[in-house]
């Protein structure tokens, strides 16, 4: 057997590990063992990259790679596309990517130019402006945005904005409030982090009882999660497990 052909089967053997302690279904081992350059290909596209791009660690290190090849590529291309097409969505992506970049006081240039008119409301922009505020430390401010964005867009839903509003009430000394607001946002936020700032928010509320209740909850359920879970969600439940010493 070649060195090539040895490198394709251990690949394959670590593909089939990768099934079974992610409880992927077995359907993908007889496709790895019967298939095995197809096969193997299949279940990169499929299953792997997929949830390495949508998780934390995923997105980080997709644009540290970007960053690293091209840096300010990103940057670069949306300030383009806004000076080519002034428009909201151009407007926000060109935003995002200034804060990004730390650039925050260009951040909101961008954006309170992109408010104007019809999009004075704009939802993804108002999030993207309390995203700024927050940024700049001016809770209250965010917190303002946000509300302004809830009142004249009642259907949007958006779970890292709920989060966000969360957090400046918190940051504000708003903290019963802020504990409401976690709770709500815990129930549908795609993670750990939710729970844990509520966690967070109880203690410093004064609630040891219910913080830690909520951090031996988080650990119980994560405990019950697929192992792909909890490998996305290491960072925080890394801060759990701190937390409860």
């Amino acid at each position: 057997m070649s060195k090539y052909s040895i490198l394709i089967w251990l690949v394959q053997l670590a593909l089939i590990i990768h099934v079974l302690k992610t409880d992927r279904s077995r359907y993908w081992i007889l496709l790895l063992l019967f298939l095995p350059m197809i096969g193997g290909l299949a279940y990169l596209v499929i299953e792997v990259l997929p949830e390495f791009s949508s998780s934390i660690t995923g997105q980080r290190a997709v644009r540290n790679v970007k960053k690293t090849l091209n840096p300010g590529a990103d940057l670069r291309h949306h300030e383009a596309a806004w000076e080519q097409s002034p428009n909201v969505d151009n407007g926000r992506r060109y935003a995002e990517a200034l804060l990004d970049a730390g650039k925050t006081v260009e951040a909101k240039e961008i954006v309170n130019g992109a408010l104007k008119g019809l999009f004075a409301t704009e939802p993804t922009l108002l999030l993207t402006k309390a995203r700024i505020q927050f940024e700049q430390d001016n809770p209250a401010e965010a917190i303002k945005s946000l509300e302004t964005l809830r009142e004249n867009n009642p259907d949007f839903r958006n779970a890292e904005g709920h989060l966000l509003y969360a957090r400046c009430l918190e940051t504000d000394g708003q903290t019963d409030k802020a504990v409401r607001e976690y709770s709500a946002v815990s129930g549908y936020f795609p993670g750990v982090e939710a729970r844990y700032r509520l966690a967070m928010c109880l203690k410093a509320g004064g609630k040891e009882r219910a913080a830690n209740d909520e951090l031996e909850s988080i650990l119980n359920d994560a405990k019950l999660a697929p192992p792909h879970f909890r490998k996305s969600q290491k960072h925080w439940l890394d801060a759990v497990k701190h937390e409860l010493g």
